[in-house]
């Protein structure tokens, strides 16, 4: 795949960040700034050709209802609708939408997300393809007013509006009083995508999205998100990242605190996240009395 340079105009649908690239590299992973791009008007992201393509869509995800920044996803009521009528109700129902995989739908949508990469890759510079792994293009379709509740993600996220208007919350993901060590420990486990705690807005860096705008969201950088007074439609471009061993060792942490004990947050020392990987690949069950153990080597 050519690389494209994140230069203004480099790419057939106009990517580009706003600040100079040598600073947006800067802050990739790390902190949140905005593109722009040219999506805008593209018909393959029309109401009408999402109503098209929705059932081909083999990943997808909607609920509807009132929702508070502080509620969590298995709350939100989920319509016993096909996706398609809850597309078509979408001015109304209160809904949100999440068409995932769109890449994998058709030549034209698995182009718009190669072009992406592309571009990214360009951003990042040389590793970049060991860096941003497994490229996903989830399309996102919200009622007016619809709030999406304070979450993090493990996914390195760009998030570009098509139509509509999104007012987007995100705070620095090395905050620890936004997003706590066991925060993201609970992440791995399958348990938490985070905790709402009062007065967080002070905390957060405010962006509102038009049609033609987009924002990085880092890996754990906590976010939420505002639509504004109509429907609408973004792109949610992801890539994963290579954990590999500190991956483990985030929910060996989960488990050692079980156990009472108080780990060092993965991350901070390759050995003992190393060592943490290993117990963690000998079994759960066994996890427990061995890490208790070794609680001088690992703690």
């Amino acid at each position: 795949m050519q690389i494209i340079p994140a230069r203004e105009n480099a790419t057939p649908h106009g990517w580009c960040t706003l600040e100079p690239v040598a600073i947006c590299r800067d802050k990739l992973q790390k902190l949140p700034f905005k593109l722009t791009h040219s999506l805008a008007g593209n018909p393959l992201f029309q109401i009408d050709q999402l109503l098209a393509v929705a059932k081909y869509a083999k990943n997808v995800y909607f609920d509807a209802g009132n929702v508070s920044i502080d509620d969590r996803w298995g709350n939100i009521p989920v319509p016993n609708l096909p996706v398609e009528e809850v597309i078509s109700r979408v001015e109304n129902n209160g809904a949100w939408i999440i068409l995932k995989e769109m890449e994998k739908i058709s030549p034209e949508y698995a182009a718009v997300m190669d072009e992406f990469t592309a571009f990214v890759h360009g951003l990042y510079g040389e590793g970049a393809d060991e860096r941003f792994l497994k490229p996903e293009m989830l399309v996102i379709i919200s009622s007016p007013g619809r709030l999406t509740p304070f979450h993090f993600d493990a996914e390195v996220n760009f998030l570009a509006q098509i139509i509509g208007e999104k007012h987007v919350w995100i705070c620095d993901p090395s905050d620890r009083t936004v997003v706590t060590d066991e925060d993201i420990e609970k992440y791995y486990n399958q348990q938490n995508v985070g905790t709402y705690r009062k007065g967080v807005e002070t905390h957060a860096t405010s962006y509102v999205l038009q049609p033609g705008e987009a924002v990085h969201i880092p890996t754990h950088a906590a976010h939420w998100i505002k639509n504004g007074n109509g429907v609408s439609v973004s792109l949610s471009l992801n890539f994963e990242q290579p954990f590999g061993a500190y991956h483990d060792a985030l929910r060996a942490n989960w488990i050692m605190r079980k156990f009472g004990m108080r780990p060092l947050p993965a991350g901070r020392d390759a050995r003992r996240d190393k060592l943490k990987s290993t117990l963690l690949k000998a079994g759960t069950r066994t996890l427990g009395p061995m890490l208790s153990k070794a609680r001088t080597l690992i703690k």
